[in-house]
């Protein structure tokens, strides 16, 4: 099980042959402080529908990021070497030239069993039966179609990460 300290750092890589896209995460992932408005609704909302977050920082995320699968392969295996494997790692299914995501995401999941393993495609072409076959277990295992709301993506990597 991955853990975490006192301000929780949510270690995410990301893989997608678009730097538009890389750039959108990078700007979901920032560690950038809300406005003091913001922080304080985002604290009465906490404080009203679950006081446990309420008491809790804000996560910060420590994101690496690459344009092919082999290199996402590559980025796990020397974390796992390391002993500070990626909490989430976020596939794009297509990213020619080199080899899919799928297939990026079965050997880094063979690497790491623990780790949550995201895909994100504008294409639905595989089936999520045939996702949870290749890269089980689908406990561990997440999809969301393009376009999406990055921003509602890091949340999800949050609670990803706090369910497990």
């Amino acid at each position: 099980m991955h853990s975490v300290s006192d301000r929780e750092l949510i270690k995410v890589l990301v893989a997608d042959d678009d730097d538009y896209v890389l750039e959108c995460y990078r700007e979901a992932f920032a560690d950038e402080e809300p406005t003091s408005s913001l922080r304080a609704l985002n604290a009465l909302e906490a404080e009203l529908f679950d006081p446990e977050v309420a008491a809790e920082d804000p996560p910060k995320f420590d994101v690496v990021e690459c344009h092919q699968g082999d290199e996402a392969i590559e980025y796990a295996k020397q974390a796992q070497q390391l002993g500070q494997p990626f909490d989430v790692v976020i596939l794009d299914i297509r990213m020619p030239p080199g080899i899919d995501g799928v297939e990026a995401g079965s050997r880094i999941r063979k690497l790491d069993p623990n780790v949550q393993i995201v895909f994100v495609s504008g294409y639905s072409e595989i089936p999520m039966e045939e996702l949870q076959r290749r890269v089980p277990p689908p406990i561990r295992l997440h999809y969301f179609n393009k376009p999406l709301s990055f921003a509602q993506l890091a949340e999800d990597v949050v609670s990803m990460v706090r369910a497990h």
